[in-house]
């Protein structure tokens, strides 16, 4: 089952000014979004910080507005950001790199990252009760 934002708050007291922030909320959901998980579980397989694989969709979100009581220009906010990633990639058995000294990276230039310069990698070490399942099927032909 997916980490809930119920459980992220329980997990991380620290973060409780946001309990009932409903913008905050919304961005847990974002980093929740399979889309958004599994790019982060593939920028994780590259040796890259999970948060690169939805960087883009979080800044983007926030540059347009869509939070207002949820600062990304706030460190306390980008903190939070980070343990939200933490709680999404959980169920998926990936855990911040042993020593956490190891984990933290900077993005590439190439990112053209905003709001954050860095962000936690992860390896999966932990234990898994969802896992990513990629497919490939044939498509089916419109031929009358």
């Amino acid at each position: 089952m997916k980490a809930t934002y119920e459980n992220f708050i329980a997990d991380n007291p620290t973060c409780s000014k946001y309990k009932n922030c409903n913008d905050a909320r919304r961005v847990f959901d974002i980093l929740s979004e399979d889309a958004n998980l599994i790019s982060m579980v593939d920028a994780t397989e590259s040796g890259k910080p999970a948060l690169l694989g939805c960087l883009g969709v979080l800044e983007k979100s926030f540059d347009d507005k869509q939070f207002t009581s949820f600062d990304l220009t706030d460190g306390f906010a980008r903190t939070v950001v980070g343990r939200m990633v933490r709680s999404v990639l959980a169920p998926l058995g990936y855990l911040v790199l042993e020593p956490q000294s190891r984990s933290q990276k900077d993005f590439p230039k190439s990112a053209r990252a905003k709001y954050f310069k860095s962000a936690s990698c992860y390896e999966k070490t932990g234990t898994a009760t969802m896992k990513v399942v990629k497919t490939i099927v044939p498509v089916q032909s419109s031929v009358l």
